[in-house]
């Protein structure tokens, strides 16, 4: 494939407008920042990636606060998704310089050294500097990155594509291990003080692509103990573009699925009360936003596409007490500017340990008590309403079959103890979904998301649903006692 050839531009003073702002602002923000400029005539956004991961002509540019620009990626065909490392010194992004597919790399903050961190035929994108990992065995723990890769051998069904699942590395790209496991692409991930990932997942089972809502999912760097982080059940179908801010709020944009390269209102949820906290904190009025910026110093930023056809995205400063669009910071005709990153040091997370074993193909999940739930209409469950537990596998599809459909499989069927608890060991790094029948084995109570648990791993739930912010009844439950139940050998539904 050839792609229009590119010249390197240099530095150079920003836009009138801007010295303008800058000027009368007296600087337009305190540190500099980093933006992606992709060019105006390319509609491709958060939810419509192309093929090849960033859209061909798009470059990372560094936006001083003297009112110079600096193109980091010349030579590039296209380069996105920009994050700065812990101590502001380096930057991962997604790109190429020849072929058609977007590779994870690493450069330093004046664009000099750029090195390749993956291989292999798939597409790589949305990397993020996360905690390190440690192990008992390990003499140091050991500092890895993420980010998002096609190469799992799966078909998303709603894309007729791969499915694209979350990795995570070493910084230099050795050891990749996957830790999502949906049936359907996950997008970008940001990450959280404790060093728990938060990304956007398809995570309703069951439903075609007319009924699927996106969640916000969050999972150790390991891919052990994924949860709900913001379920959506209520909100608009597409939340993504997720920031961590350090103000106690997750930031992200909501879109449906008319909105141009995914925008939408944008909107935050506490980290005190992630499950109960959404806030509109914008709406668009006709316009759409994309990738919010959570700024060091408590501020917010955020790409604005006024209404209108042939307009574009610039960069807008918000207030993040009214949700205001106070003034706009950044803006070119020509391009939308996109994905602004803010090229300052900024506190490094924690770090997890990890019991996974990837020599191992198995884990485990147990579960205190089934009775326990808040979902309305499951009363009877507290009373025993429930005597067995099924396990539901997703069967991956054959590439080579035409219009191919995930399927769904019985991985075994086993007896609830009658405190309500199960124990069982099912293969690691698969699809799996639960469903709770009574004694004439009848649907009770069906989980309605897919869950898995990666190798080694011991995966424990309270109930059905229960109430995530109370703390856990102190029992020991009665199916802990005795050895897991073994549910099938398979992983990713092959036999």
């Amino acid at each position: 494939m050839t792609h229009p050839s590119r010249t390197p531009v240099p530095a150079r003073p920003r836009y009138l407008v801007l010295l303008i702002l800058l000027a009368s602002c007296g600087g337009a923000f305190a540190n500099d920042l980093l933006a992606v400029r992709q060019p105006a005539d390319t509609e491709i956004g958060r939810l419509n990636q192309p093929p090849a991961g960033c859209a061909v002509g798009s470059e990372i540019v560094r936006l001083s606060s003297d009112g110079t620009e600096k193109v980091l990626t010349p030579g590039f065909i296209a380069a996105c998704d920009p994050a700065v490392s812990f101590d502001g010194r380096q930057i991962l992004f997604a790109g190429f310089r020849s072929g058609d597919r977007s590779h994870i790399w690493r450069m330093d903050a004046d664009g000099a050294n750029p090195v390749q961190l993956t291989s292999g035929t798939g597409v790589f994108t949305s990397p993020l500097w996360i905690g390190s990992l440690f192990h008992l065995d390990d003499e140091t723990p050991t500092e890895r990155i993420a980010y998002l890769s096609s190469e799992t051998g799966w078909l998303d069904e709603m894309a007729t594509a791969p499915v694209v699942a979350l990795v995570t590395a070493d910084l230099d790209g050795g050891h990749p291990l996957r830790i999502s496991f949906h049936p359907a692409s996950d997008l970008g991930p940001d990450v959280l003080a404790n060093g728990r990932l938060v990304f956007p997942g398809w995570g309703f089972a069951g439903r075609g692509p007319s009924g699927t809502r996106l969640s916000l999912m969050a999972v150790n760097n390991d891919g052990t103990d994924l949860m709900a982080f913001y379920d959506n059940h209520d909100g608009p179908p597409l939340p993504h573009s997720v920031r961590v801010g350090r103000d106690g709020r997750v930031y992200f944009v909501e879109a449906d699925r008319s909105s141009p390269m995914g925008g939408g209102d944008l909107a935050f949820i506490t980290l005190r009360r992630p499950l109960h906290s959404r806030t509109t904190l914008s709406e668009a009025g006709g316009g759409s936003y994309l990738d919010p910026l959570p700024l060091a110093d408590s501020g917010l930023l955020a790409s604005y596409r006024p209404p209108g056809r042939d307009e574009v995205y610039g960069l807008y400063r918000i207030d993040p007490a009214t949700g205001d669009r106070l003034e706009l910071i950044h803006g070119d005709p020509e391009f939308h500017i996109l994905d602004a990153q803010e090229l300052t040091p900024h506190p490094r997370v924690k770090g997890r340990s990890s019991v996974v074993d990837t020599s191992k193909k198995t884990g485990v999940f147990y579960c205190i008590s089934s009775h326990l739930s808040d979902r309305p209409g499951l009363d009877s469950l507290k009373e025993g309403g429930a005597s067995t537990l099924r396990v539901i596998e997703a069967v991956a599809p054959h590439p080579t079959v035409p219009a191919p459909r995930w399927g769904q499989r019985t991985l075994g069927v086993v007896p609830l103890e009658p405190d309500g608890s199960f124990h069982i060991e099912v293969p690691a790094g698969a699809p799996l979904r639960f469903e709770l029948l009574d004694d004439r084995g009848a649907t009770v109570a069906s989980q309605d998301s897919w869950t898995w648990v990666m190798p080694r791993e011991w995966r424990g739930c309270i109930g059905c649903h229960e109430d995530r912010e109370m703390v856990a009844p102190n029992v020991l439950a009665d199916a802990v006692v005795k050895p897991a139940v073994q549910l099938g050998r398979s992983a990713g539904g092959e036999p």
